[in-house]
């Protein structure tokens, strides 16, 4: 992994990823700013805001405390960024949940919020109980391959919704952005697999940014 570097008596680990982790930060950052401002948000809009705020959050707290001074925040640091990760993840399922409400039955609505939210929850009690990064990896899988995907999917075969279509661009991206991590493969020792993973990530959350200004609602 990379080395540490001083700033006088101030050590930062593994800076360069702590660095391109903020880039997706300031990204999330501006994407929740640009939805915030739209004029009247549809609900899976609003979803997506507090997708990309969360997530915003969860990439100051992941770099600061699990990268720069981890050897200071320790587990407490790490989970504080999964907390938050978990939660945006599943706020960007609520979001396709919702996007697809006026086409599925509201047995099936109710049903897939439940399933939702009790992931969640598993999620975030089994990463902290395990202190295992692997369920947070796990629930972010289920959010985009078993809530997002099949429902935007679904919405792109009944309307030609247009934001269906960016949203699920996203994905290749996605899963394109996990394998470096899979194959540990580092260009260099300051552009390590945490640093391609986040630089071809940041091309799939713009992609989900157009996706959500983009996505048309039907009244239920």
């Amino acid at each position: 992994m990379q080395p540490d570097i001083y700033i006088g008596n101030l050590r930062l680990a593994e800076p360069g990823i702590a660095l391109t982790g903020l880039f997706i930060a300031v990204l999330c950052g501006y994407a929740w700013w640009r939805l915030n401002k739209l004029a009247a948000p549809t609900v899976p809009q609003r979803w997506m805001r507090r997708f990309f705020g969360l997530m915003a959050i969860s990439s100051v707290l992941g770099p600061v405390f699990g990268h720069l001074f981890y050897y200071w925040a320790g587990f407490p640091g790490k989970y504080a960024c999964w907390i938050f990760s978990i939660l945006s993840l599943g706020a960007l399922a609520q979001a396709a949940i919702e996007h697809s409400r006026a086409l599925i039955s509201q047995g099936f609505y109710r049903g897939l919020t439940l399933a939702n939210w009790l992931a969640v929850a598993l999620a975030l009690a089994v990463s902290g109980l395990q202190q295992n990064f692997h369920w947070v990896e796990a629930h972010s899988a289920l959010a985009l391959l078993g809530f997002l995907a099949p429902l935007e999917f679904y919405l792109l075969k009944k309307r030609n919704d247009p934001g269906s279509r960016l949203l699920l661009w996203s994905l290749p991206l996605a899963v394109l952005a996990v394998i470096p991590h899979l194959v540990k493969w580092s260009p260099h020792v300051w552009f390590t697999y945490f640093d391609v993973g986040h630089v071809v990530l940041l091309g799939s959350l713009w992609c989900m940014l157009l996706g959500a200004e983009r996505m048309e609602v039907v009244a239920v």
